[in-house]
């Protein structure tokens, strides 16, 4: 009897704590909330670019980190390249034609809408990274 008084309130203590647990993990559906604010125009590599891809696409073992490069793409050094399996995946001043740009979006072909097993980003970090590729994609800023 008296194991049973103890063992109730600890299994339903033990479940809360694993709703809780589960509920901070996140869900890879959810899109990220973006509460930033980017500018309309004269976005900086370094300020406003450079922190999503490492973010969302290289940092806590993502794809695109140095050592790893999925799709031969490296998003972690300093002066990425663009440049990966999939060829140029950024034309400067054409989102329109950059892969990187669409797979924020959309599956192309057999390359899964990134970033992969992840929600997807924030409207307001899609539109920076666009507006960004139409001002020439310049990484020296």
């Amino acid at each position: 009897m008296l194991q049973t008084v103890f063992l109730k309130p600890f299994l339903v203590l033990l479940v809360l704590a694993a709703v809780l647990y589960l509920s901070c993990e996140g869900d890879p559906n959810v899109t990220d909330p973006g509460d930033e604010n980017f500018p309309d125009s004269n976005l900086s590599f370094t300020t406003h670019i450079q922190p999503i891809f490492f973010d969302y696409c290289s940092a806590n073992g993502a794809c695109h980190q140095t050592a790893i490069q999925a799709g031969g793409l490296d998003l972690e050094s300093d002066l990425p390249t663009f440049i990966g399996n999939s060829g140029q995946v950024v034309i400067p001043n054409r989102k329109d034609l950059s892969l990187l740009y669409e797979l924020l979006y959309q599956q192309v072909g057999t390359i899964p809408r990134m970033p992969q097993d992840r929600g997807s980003l924030s409207d307001a970090k899609i539109k920076a990274i666009g507006t960004w590729i139409d001002e020439g994609a310049n990484t020296a800023n």
